[in-house]
């Protein structure tokens, strides 16, 4: 089916109706940080990559800006016949051909609805990727696995590149246009419509959905794992959009691994900060040299109207205004060699990950107070900024929250947990047309999401979409290697909690063998959400008349935003794990809030594999307050599984 810009119910094959809107898309050494290991000449591969084959034959749908068909990652060597399940096409155009589809990326289409001419501009009609968004987030869920000789971005964080289901199927439905992603509403619904009848078994869609997504509840209904990103608005509260429970919604961590790069003052003083800055074939065998150094507290165009002998200088801009892009370019123009950029976070890349010609480095505030008393203190002072070099492991805190990635509580919907898990997502190399980039959002935590979706589709084929959310939720990390609590990046550094990655970081080997699920039958979304759906096709009824609190459905998490007296939620687990198991509660109350669960002890057999328990949640404190965390999780000798908890006391319903 395709879409056009106006619908009506009328309209034959139409299944719900929604004002239009544009989307935007939400911008190897993760997947060995989630601990699914390559093989290699000194590692086995994970057992969760060899147990599902590595994704043998799941086909995993794209929505994104296309594809760059030629790249390494995307090789069809050693595959066998496209499954014959598959009822795809490839969609040609003026710069793609049939021969573009493989038996690695077996469909390729394009979807034009709904988006203005002007993005047109430049940009064929066909599913190639020219902005390059859509090729780094298929190659991340999906990329056949290329060599370390071939896996850099110029030298750096070379490695072994591949996605998390490297023998996964690729089908690309491009409905994102231009640079800046736009991605209309008409052209993602007709782009879903088309996956589900196309038969890909996960939907990655690296694009900010906003409120409940109807279009995607049509895929779950037919086993399809919808994966959605969080949003990059964060850190500031309250700013997640996406509240649609039938889908996974993704937030973004960093990973284990550092671009360290070293800037030395003239009186020898060195600064450890994060770039990536290379030297190129021409002068690498030149070392790094000297040059004039210059701290400014302001960094806006008008500082540098007239500015004289910007030829080899380093400059520090310390207003952290974000007025970075001007100071590149007049320093470009002038021939300065160094930008040295202020932030809460040196993890944050994302303002230098696009700087050409020159260096351009990330310092924290300490650090840029430190080299700014040095420029006062100098009459002439010096600096010089080396290469940027490659650091894994232990000695780097991760995961923690990405600065940017958006948090909830969801504004609309509050009794909706989102986002519901977090993964890599801050500086990830993939694939972008013939090459490897980095690239930070929650654009590219979602395809990590997505291929281990794929992965426990192997494993676990008549799961339903809910029972493979569920096993990510309540398997996640919240707590690091070492037991310390994950943090979140923001203006100031805290402990993470629900609002910032959900359940917590996501452990793919824990989810392929959870225990217990929280299942759901999609016809019970109907009880909670204003459905526009009305067509046989896809038998939900939204009767309104009938909803109730959404934190009554069965999802892996209990949101409770206006406890003003005692209430019980109930639950139903299905034990997924041995025959006969014993689990149970271990409670962690929220703040102000008295939590008792009934039965404490829940008790599996042959006969009794679903069990219900009910969570009783009582205020404390007549008192309008915010929200606080708590968690259940039912354990014994070999398994947790945990839930979170949130609530909010209030007093009046509007306050």
């Amino acid at each position: 089916m395709t879409c056009s810009p106006l619908f009506s119910k009328e309209f034959s094959g139409v299944i719900s109706v929604e004002p239009s809107k544009t989307y935007r898309t939400t911008t190897t050494r993760s997947w060995d940080f989630l601990g699914l290991n390559y093989p290699s000449s000194h590692t086995p591969a994970s057992e969760l990559l060899q147990a599902s084959n590595y994704g043998e034959d799941i086909i995993i749908g794209v929505v994104d800006t296309g594809i760059w068909p030629e790249s390494r990652s995307f090789s069809d060597q050693g595959y066998g016949p496209v499954p014959s399940r598959w009822k795809g096409k490839c969609q040609v155009g003026p710069d793609w051909g049939s021969n573009n589809c493989s038996r690695k990326i077996i469909g390729a289409r394009f979807y034009t609805a709904g988006v203005p001419k002007e993005y047109f501009e430049g940009a064929p009609l066909s599913p190639r990727d020219h902005a390059g968004h859509g090729t780094h987030t298929a190659s991340t869920a999906a990329g056949s696995a290329v060599g370390q000789e071939a896996a850099s971005f110029h030298g750096i964080a070379a490695g072994v590149a591949r996605g998390g289901a490297p023998h996964a199927r690729i089908a690309v439905y491009k409905s994102c246009w231009s640079k800046e992603g736009h991605c209309p509403t008409p052209a993602v619904l007709a782009a879903i419509d088309d996956a589900i009848h196309d038969g890909v078994d996960v939907l990655s869609l690296s694009l900010e959905m906003s409120e409940n997504s109807y279009g995607t509840l049509h895929a779950v209904l037919k086993g399809i794992v919808m994966v959605h990103t969080a949003g990059n608005a964060g850190p500031h509260m309250q700013t997640i959009r996406d509240t649609s429970p039938w889908a996974i919604t993704v937030a973004a961590t960093n990973i284990d691994r550092s671009f360290d790069t070293v800037i030395t003052l003239g009186n020898k003083q060195q600064i450890v900060g994060q770039s990536l800055y290379y030297q190129g074939k021409k002068d690498s065998s030149s070392r790094s040299s000297f040059g004039n150094f210059a701290c400014l507290r302001s960094c806006t165009a008008e500082v540098f109207d007239g500015a004289q002998d910007l030829k080899g200088l380093i400059l520090l801009c310390n207003d952290q205004t974000g007025a970075l892009f001007p100071a590149a370019q007049y320093l470009m123009d002038g021939g300065g060699t160094g930008l040295i950029i202020v932030s809460s976070t040196t993890d944050d890349m994302r303002p230098v990950t696009d700087c050409e010609g020159i260096a351009c480095v990330v310092v924290n505030i300490e650090d840029a107070e430190r080299m700014c008393q040095y420029y006062e203190d100098t009459s002439s002072a010096q600096a010089k900024i080396e290469p940027a070099g490659t650091v894994t492991g232990k000695e780097i805190l991760a995961p923690k929250v990405a600065i940017f990635s958006s948090r909830g509580p969801s504004v609309t919907y509050p009794a909706i947990l989102k986002p519901d898990i977090a993964a890599p997502g801050a500086n990830i190399l993939a694939a972008k047309q013939d090459g490897y980039v980095f690239k930070s959002g929650t654009s590219m935590a979602a395809p990590h999401v997505a291929g281990i979706a794929a992965l426990l589709k192997v494993l676990h084929p008549y799961w339903s979409p809910a029972a493979i959310k569920s096993a990510m939720v309540t398997t996640a990390h919240v707590t690091d290697e070492r037991g310390m609590p994950i943090m979140a990046e923001g203006y100031s550094r805290k402990i993470a909690d629900p609002f910032d990655y959900g359940g917590g970081t996501i452990n793919p080997c824990g989810a392929a063998h959870p225990g217990l699920i929280y299942d759901i039958d999609p016809s019970d979304y109907s009880k909670f959400f204003k459905c526009t759906i009305s067509n046989k096709r896809t038998p939900v009824d939204c009767n309104t008349t009938t909803m109730q609190p959404a934190y009554y459905l069965n999802l892996p998490s209990i949101s409770v935003p206006d406890l003003r007296h005692p209430i019980t939620v109930s639950r139903t687990v299905t034990n997924v794990g041995e025959v006969n198991f014993v689990y149970h509660a271990a409670v962690q109350s929220p703040t102000g809030v008295k939590m008792e669960v009934v039965p404490p002890v829940l008790v599996f057999d042959a006969t009794n594999k679903v069990q219900t328990y009910q969570v009783k949640l009582s205020p404390m404190w007549k008192l309008h307050g915010y929200y606080t965390f708590g968690s259940l999780t039912w354990h014994n000798d070999q398994k947790t599984v945990r839930i979170p908890i949130v609530t909010r006391l209030t007093i009046e319903e509007f306050y």
